[in-house]
């Protein structure tokens, strides 16, 4: 009794083996540990404070006190978990959680698309390349959709995936907002925004996507239909009897329908 109870009050009073300091991550890792430090995760923690600074590698990497006089594979995380980025990225957890859903059903995890930090980046927010060539390399449609005739492009490349949606989730869903009326779309096309007096119903219901492709087209404007009158007809089959579609007039639909993002004049969206 006397025996366990003094062993008792050994282990209590024997010291917690200390987790591997950055100084001692870089006996083995210098060049890691020397492009972290130059890195942007190496850089915000220096100003952190030296105590961060000098446990920076196991934040991430989790060392156990053993693996410095016996390093292992088994006693060191070597490749961190979506938990390791969280621990500091908190704010796009529950970001990633609660809207993000596409990519947390889908696993996608953080170094999918951002690199490490262990070196200088070349991209903002540490990702592994521009916004088109990471979110394409999943989304190959939509990244398609910017090399059509018509398209949102800024110059000869297409807009930054980031321009209309959020990866973490900042948004609807994630996704861009154009089935609202103050979404993304009315970010840059304040002109077509109102509130008007008579709305065009297509776009207080289904938003600018009822009519206009989102990310390119092969026709003006980006629409969905080369011809304006195919697209009118998916929605106003009931059209008058003296409107006789078979005349090219009739067919030509916003010559007399001009406010086709809504009018403050007419309920039938004649030219304001």
């Amino acid at each position: 009794m006397i025996t366990i109870a003094a062993l008792v009050v050994w282990m209590a009073a024997a010291p917690t083996p200390a987790q591997p300091a950055m100084s001692d991550c870089s006996t083995c890792h210098e060049d890691a540990a020397k492009a972290f430090a130059s890195g942007p995760h190496g850089r915000a923690m220096a100003g952190a404070g030296s105590e961060l600074l000098s446990r920076s590698c196991a934040t991430c990497h989790e060392p156990k006190p053993e693996h410095l006089e016996a390093p292992a594979k088994e006693n060191v995380t070597r490749v961190p978990r979506e938990a390791a980025c969280l621990s500091c990225h908190a704010v796009a957890a529950g970001e990633l959680t609660a809207a993000a859903q596409a990519h947390h059903r889908s696993r996608v995890g953080c170094l999918d698309c951002h690199a490490s930090g262990h070196a200088a980046a070349s991209q903002p927010s540490l990702l592994k390349g521009g916004a088109q060539q990471v979110c394409g390399a999943c989304h190959a449609a939509q990244r398609a959709g910017f090399q059509k005739p018509f398209a949102h492009r800024e110059g000869r490349e297409g807009m930054a995936c980031t321009e209309c949606h959020s990866a973490h989730g900042r948004n609807r869903n994630a996704r861009v907002s154009a089935l609202q009326r103050s979404g993304e779309c009315l970010a840059c096309h304040s002109e077509v925004a109102g509130p008007h007096v008579f709305e065009h119903a297509a776009q207080s219901v289904s938003g600018c996507a009822a009519c206009h492709e989102t990310h390119g087209s092969a026709n003006p404007r980006m629409l969905k239909r080369r011809d304006v009158a195919s697209l009118c007809l998916e929605c106003h089959s009931n059209v008058p009897q003296f409107h006789d579609i078979t005349q090219t007039k009739f067919r030509a639909c916003v010559s007399c329908h001009g406010a086709v993002h809504g009018s403050n004049r007419d309920a039938h969206l004649l030219d304001d």
